[in-house]
């Protein structure tokens, strides 16, 4: 029996997780004058994460800090589904399959630091932006071909899309 191939992989999963510093910002934490915290996202990654959501696959957000702007821009793009301040992130990542009712073969995750590697080891699917540490671009199937916060979320869900066939109904909506 030959090898399933990356496009198989991903056309069966249901649910992405995430890693928000590195991967849906590029990883900056800025802090005014006042103190507030500034991080910056890209919208084309948001809208992926909305394509995706449209085709019927869940997302979730977890990340080891606590930040009103992760609670914010996660509620600006729908996604119900952030857990922070997790500095041990397995016990939460399986969690979070569990509250979804998905195997690890259906779901995919992305991180960018070492953090991230437990529930990478327990995921179907993995990937990390182009600028994650090398130890997790050494253990991913696939490495982004762009830096986190600049497209690399928009590339896996694209991905995502394609693989499970999906795509060109997705963009209809555009033509």
């Amino acid at each position: 029996m030959q090898p399933e191939t990356l496009p198989q992989k991903a056309a069966k999963i249901k649910l992405l997780v995430l890693d928000i510093d590195g991967v849906l910002t590029d990883g900056r934490v800025v802090y005014d004058s006042d103190g507030r915290e500034i991080k910056y996202f890209d919208v084309k990654d948001g809208h992926g994460l909305k394509m995706l959501m449209r085709s019927g696959v869940e997302i979730a957000l977890l990340s080891g800090r606590e930040s009103k702007v992760n609670r914010d821009r996660a509620e600006e793009l729908g996604i119900e589904d952030l857990t922070e301040k997790t500095h041990v992130k397995l016990p939460a990542f399986l969690e979070i399959m569990k509250r979804k009712g998905v195997t690890p073969e259906q779901t995919a995750y992305m991180g960018d630091d070492l953090i991230d590697l437990p529930p990478m080891r327990a995921a179907g699917l993995t990937f990390a932006p182009k600028n994650a540490v090398v130890e997790v671009r050494q253990q991913v199937d696939m490495v982004s071909d762009f830096e986190g916060g600049k497209g690399a979320v928009r590339q896996v869900c694209e991905f995502l899309l394609r693989s499970a066939g999906t795509w060109d109904e997705m963009i209809k909506r555009y033509f």
